[in-house]
């Protein structure tokens, strides 16, 4: 598996949202490694992630350190998905990854994806 410059949380740690996070309407981006993309622009709010598009069409944020950019394309370094998790206030969470402002977390009780940091308190 390739190394990437995600900050592991090991322990995994525990969290409650503080703030409703809905992820926006369609299926997720995933991605293989190896596989290229187009790389577009870079997000105002988020800067350490980037607008793609795969060979089919599909579309959505990837972080930078996944990227092996060459231009306006890139390959993927390793699997990724961009699984966004819906949360509301009050949902406890386990915290995986951090990575460019968001955290990649399960909620009790089933869920999985990337979450803003600033939508949720660590225990």
């Amino acid at each position: 598996m390739t190394k990437l410059p995600v900050s592991p949380i090991d322990p995994p740690r525990h969290a409650r949202a503080i703030a409703v996070h809905r992820p926006a309407a369609g299926p997720a981006l995933r991605l293989r490694a190896g596989e290229e993309v187009a790389v577009g622009r870079r997000d105002d709010e988020w800067p350490l992630w980037f607008r793609c598009r795969a060979a089919d069409g599909r579309e959505g944020w990837v972080p930078e350190a996944w990227l092996a950019r060459d231009g306006g394309r890139a390959a993927l370094r390793a699997d990724y998905d961009a699984t966004e998790l819906e949360a509301a206030a009050g949902d406890e969470l386990t915290v995986h990854h951090a990575y460019g402002g968001w955290l990649w977390a399960e909620r009790r009780g089933g869920g999985r994806g990337w979450i803003p940091a600033r939508a949720v308190q660590f225990a």
